[in-house]
């Protein structure tokens, strides 16, 4: 090509890339191929109703170039919202979402084809952007400005692959309420008469920070820089709130040699480094009105991999603890438990999970000695409330607990009552080896197979021989002989009830304050059909742990059994908010309630997620077969059979029938007989 045939011009580039088109492929070619043929037909209109050109749609990639940067971001915009309508109606799996990237700049074009460095920000920025999202370049953004009813947020400058200069990038706020927005630093490259008068400015700041910070790191310089009010577009809440995650050890300034102190105690640094601040604008979940926290598992500093139970049996009993008041709002276990073995930013957790403050902390574990260490941080501010270090023999973590518990309390302004005080201060064991063995038979029962329920047994029955007035070991146990009966690898069935019943007894005659035990009890005995005491020990656990997202599912299941669908579904609804990502058990029982209800497709939903993430969720199945059938969709409700059969051949919804303990016949007969209308037997 000669010098002559070159044809240089400014455009705007659009650059649409699919997320997860490999894993979609992968598992449906024909269904993936359509969905995104019908994608790329909704996008190539909308950009030629916006005076645009697709240039190239090669697989899951689509660019596009427009005359004007304000018809790009507009169809960029326009586009993301068309397909998330679709995506409502494809299942979780099944959604094809895209990223966008728009960048403004000079390109060269030949035979109806663009190169150059203009195209290669747009689709290097596109990978910026998140999935569902539009991302734009400074240079877009500066002409962009306010012509449009967006809001923008600065992600910083970014150095990009084989473009030499870094580029300012913007994530484009869809929201009407972010609308005339900018949020984060706007950087604009200063013009060459700027700069003698820049200068000047820049090296007075210089002399002023200094000052400042030397006045900031006085004794008598206190303030700490926190968040500006009329940066929220929604009112703080009248309490505060918290979370907690995993994180490396705090490391003192001075090393310690043995022997270690019993406890070394330090008062929060001054803020320094900065930490990126959480937004409430971007909280998945609206705050709550009291205190909220997520305690994630601490770190397992130790070279033995066998630790991990113990550092996760703090976090889970600190979790426990705190549920005991309610005028906390503690996340469950499965969602902060999710964090584990990441490097996790403060912030993400706060915004994901809705929480105010975050926990997190680490464990090291040598001989018989235990290193702990601990911080409480406010993720609004970046600041800490409290941080500490303790060195300890491993008989006195007990201890530890209920000093790290009180820490969290005080830190956020709690004030407990005399009967709180006593149940969240109280101990279950002081064998370690008990307490650990207790901790490993409940996670590994979790996992709902034959070998693990039958482990889980051996280990809950080792906790006990080792201490007999373990009140914890015992409701352990029984879990295990009720999940012998779901499972159906009893011998017999009423003979594994009736040793639960005693088991969630002896739990309650020695310790009556414990809460799983009373719920447990109340579960079990709703697979007796004696649904009034069940009723009466899910309130009774209810008093004793008001927000424990465990106690809630729970108790809700309990009343969905006994046919009390309404009061059932606020319950398992508040139970998901404390727990955003809980085992499967909450979705199958929260899918009997709405299921009853008449409310399917939130029923069918919630179990497509159960599958999602077990693919041989036996009882999943099942009730997703009943959910299509009742709502009249044959086909798929057949489908959803057959795979009931692949995992079990020989299930039997007569013997299914005699194991599901609903109160109502009517609504009992209507399960079953949608069960054999799909096909099973």
């Amino acid at each position: 090509m000669t010098t002559q045939e070159i044809k240089r011009k400014l455009t705007a580039i659009l650059s649409a890339d699919g997320k997860g088109y490999s894993r979609l492929m992968g598992e449906d070619e024909k269904g993936t191929v359509r969905t995104l043929n019908e994608y790329k037909e909704v996008m190539t209109g909308l950009i030629q109703h916006h005076h645009g050109r697709v240039v190239d749609s090669t697989g899951d990639n689509l660019m596009a170039e427009f005359a004007s940067v304000v018809d790009a971001v507009e169809c960029a915009v326009e586009i993301q919202k068309g397909l998330k309508t679709r995506n409502a109606e494809l299942p979780e799996n099944r959604r094809m979402e895209f990223r966008i990237g728009i960048n403004l700049g000079d390109v060269i074009e030949e035979e109806g084809r663009i190169y150059g460095d203009g195209v290669n920000i747009a689709a290097r920025i596109e990978s910026l952007s998140e999935a569902g999202g539009v991302c734009i370049s400074g240079s877009a953004y500066d002409f962009v400005g306010k012509k449009l009813p967006l809001g923008y947020e600065y992600l910083g400058v970014h150095t990009v692959k084989n473009i030499t200069e870094p580029i300012r990038t913007y994530q484009v706020l869809m929201e009407p309420e972010a609308a005339g927005k900018v949020i984060g630093e706007k950087k604009v490259k200063p013009r060459q008469w700027q700069m003698p008068t820049i200068g000047l400015v820049v090296a007075v700041i210089v002399i002023i920070a200094a000052v400042v910070m030397w006045k900031f790191y006085t004794p008598s310089a206190p303030k700490p820089e926190v968040v500006s009010k009329e940066k929220i577009t929604a009112p703080l809440p009248q309490k505060p709130s918290a979370a907690v995650t995993p994180s490396t050890e705090v490391t003192p300034k001075e090393k310690v040699t043995p022997p270690l102190p019993e406890k070394v105690s330090k008062p929060a640094p001054p803020p320094a480094p900065k930490m990126e601040v959480a937004s409430k604008e971007k909280m998945a979940f609206p705050l709550p009105d009291k205190p909220s926290i997520a305690v994630l598992p601490f770190v397992n500093m130790s070279k033995d991999a066998e630790d991990d139970y113990f550092g996760d049996g703090l976090s889970e009993d600190l979790i426990t603890a705190l549920s005991k008041t309610s005028k906390l709002f503690v996340i469950a276990r499965n969602s902060s438990f999710g964090y584990k073995g990441g490097a996790i930013k403060i912030k993400q957790v706060s915004e994901e999970l809705g929480v105010r403050y975050v926990l997190e902390g680490s464990v090291r574990k040598a001989g018989n000695r235990v290193r702990i260490t601990a911080q409480l941080i406010d993720a609004m501010t970046g600041h800490h409330l409290w941080a500490e270090r303790y060195d300890r023999d491993l008989k006195d973590i007990f201890a530890v607990q209920e000093d790290i518990t009180k820490k969290i309390i005080t830190g956020v302004q709690v004030q407990l009552t005399e009967g709180e005080r006593a149940r969240i201060y109280g101990r279950g064991t002081n064998n370690l080896d008990a307490y650990l063995k207790a901790m490993e038979a409940t996670w590994i029962r979790a996992q709902t197979t034959k070998e693990n329920v039958m482990k889980a047994q051996q280990l809950a029955q080792e906790a006990i021989d080792l201490d007999p007035n373990y009140a914890f070991a015992y409701t352990a146990l029984a879990w295990t002989h009720m999940s012998t009966v779901w499972l159906g690898i009893t011998k017999s069935p009423q003979e594994s009830l009736k040793r639960a019943i005693e088991l969630c007894q002896k739990a309650i005659s020695l310790d009556d304050s414990l809460a799983i035990a009373h719920v447990a009890l109340g579960y079990v005995l709703t697979m007796t059909l004696d649904y009034d005491r069940a009723i009466a020990q899910g309130e009774k656990a209810m008093t004793l742990e008001p927000s424990s997202a465990d106690i809630l599912q729970w108790y809700a299941s309990i009343l969905a059994f006994a046919c009390q669908f309404q009061e059932a579904i606020p319950m398992f609804r508040e139970s998901l908010r404390l727990d955003p990502n809980p085992g499967n058990a909450l979705y199958r029982h929260f899918s009997i309630a709405l299921r009853h209800s008449g409310q399917y497709d939130e029923a069918i939903a919630l179990m497509k997620k159960a599958i999602e993430r077990e693919p041989n969720d036996l009882i999943a199945y099942l009730s997703l077969t009943s959910n299509f059938a009742m709502a009249g969709r044959m086909e798929e409700a057949r489908a959803a059979a057959k795979e009931v059969l692949r995992i079990n051949p020989m299930f039997s919804v007569e013997r299914y029938e005699k194991t599901m303990p609903l109160k109502d016949k009517a609504a009992k007969d209507r399960l079953i007989d949608a069960l054999r209308k799909a096909g099973l037997k």
